[in-house]
């Protein structure tokens, strides 16, 4: 049923203007990645308490992706006609009762059962986080702010662990720290408004339209990411550099990436999305030029300035995917935009090193960082962006 304008604007549950709006996509996003971000650790654990080989510890990664990837690709067809409230209760009770399920049985089989449906759940939460920010007024401060907790609520979890607990490093104290946070979300779901936002009646979806342009940006530019990060490890070690230094500062790299979108909300509305989006393209893109012969500290400034980079632009990205979907069916699929670009990306940076060497790869990723600020920056001046990007 088509909703009045005014209407929306003067809900006391107006996602516009509602602060508890907000929080609660917060919580969906980080109850969303929250097993992905976490998710080398994990298998590590898993692989250790359960006595895994490396094929079984490869089936858990590869049927958690298989279930996200299943769920956020067919979002187009469920996020219109399900209630986002009631939906993100019933994606946490899934995962709730997987992780249980996992804690008290500790088997393989258990396991890999548990990490299918906690794919299931994740994508549900992660996917209606985004549609939730995609109503709001100013999109561009809501995705940013989204991708904050997204990132600092798993770095605090690994960097306490590993530094104050390191004994208690194992299968059930992840998994609870995990249902902690599950739990804690169940308390703040209450903040996702009942009403929705109208779209256009005569909104027609098209996936070869502008927002399947901007994903296909996105996927690019994540596939560079993702490649350079799966393989920081062995960039350090490469260069010399001690792997316990090189966690130590892959853990900085973790925390910048969720300090990085802390600068958009604050960036002046005169400037649009054009100016801050090459800016942080740039910033992105130098960093890579330090691993090249690379010492402990020029290792450590790409972690202080590459994560933060990319992830302030990534929020201008969602944005005008946003701006770009008429129909409110394609934001769902932003988490199968990135979990393809996760797919990709360690693939071709592995294959680039193994055949053209180190900077061969890191071409890789500024062609990547490049190319998908380009297509952005192009979608976002035919929408008029950098007028309507920041609504007041």
């Amino acid at each position: 049923m088509a909703l009045d304008n005014s209407m929306m604007d003067n809900s006391p549950d107006n996602p516009k203007d509602n602060n508890a709006v907000l929080i609660a996509a917060c919580g969906n996003g980080v109850s969303g990645v929250i097993i992905f971000a976490l998710l080398p650790i994990l298998l590590a654990v898993c692989a250790d308490d359960l006595q895994l080989s490396d094929t079984q510890t490869g089936f858990l990664a590869s049927t958690y992706f298989a279930s996200y990837a299943l769920v956020t690709a067919i979002s187009i067809f469920w996020i219109l006609k399900i209630e986002w409230r009631e939906a993100s209760y019933a994606a946490i009770g899934v995962m709730v009762v997987a992780i249980i399920f996992m804690i008290i049985s500790k088997t393989y089989h258990a396991t890999l059962i548990g990490f299918f449906f906690c794919g299931i759940g994740a994508s549900i939460l992660h996917t209606l986080g985004y549609g939730i920010v995609s109503e709001m007024k100013d999109t561009d401060r809501g995705f940013a702010l989204k991708l904050i907790p997204e990132q600092l609520v798993p770095a605090a979890i690994l960097l306490l662990l590993s530094a104050y607990f390191s004994e208690l490093l194992n299968f059930n104290t992840l998994f609870s720290c995990i249902l902690g946070v599950l739990i804690i979300h169940a308390f703040i779901v209450s903040g996702i408004p009942k009403e929705r936002v109208a779209k256009p009646d005569n909104a027609k979806f098209n996936i070869l339209s502008g927002t399947g342009l901007a994903l296909l940006a996105l996927c690019i530019s994540f596939a560079g990411f993702a490649g350079l990060w799966a393989f920081l490890e062995r960039i350090a070690n490469n260069s010399g550099i001690n792997i316990d230094l090189a966690g130590q500062l892959i853990s900085i790299g973790l925390i910048s990436a969720g300090i990085g979108p802390l600068a958009v909300p604050f960036v002046p509305p005169q400037l649009g999305r054009s100016k801050p989006l090459i800016f942080s393209t740039i910033m992105a893109i130098l960093p890579l030029i330090m691993l090249s012969d690379t010492t402990p500290l020029k290792y450590a400034l790409v972690m202080v300035f590459l994560p933060a980079a990319w992830f302030m632009g990534n929020a201008y990205f969602c944005s005008v995917v946003s701006d770009k979907d008429d129909t409110g069916r394609m934001i769902g699929l932003i988490p199968f935009a990135l979990s393809c670009g996760a797919i990709i990306g360690p693939s071709v940076f592995g294959w680039l090193i193994d055949n053209y060497g180190f900077s061969s790869a890191y071409w890789f990723c500024a062609l990547s960082f490049g190319t998908g600020a380009t297509i952005i920056l192009f979608l976002n001046r035919s929408t008029h962006g950098d007028s309507n990007g920041r609504n007041t």
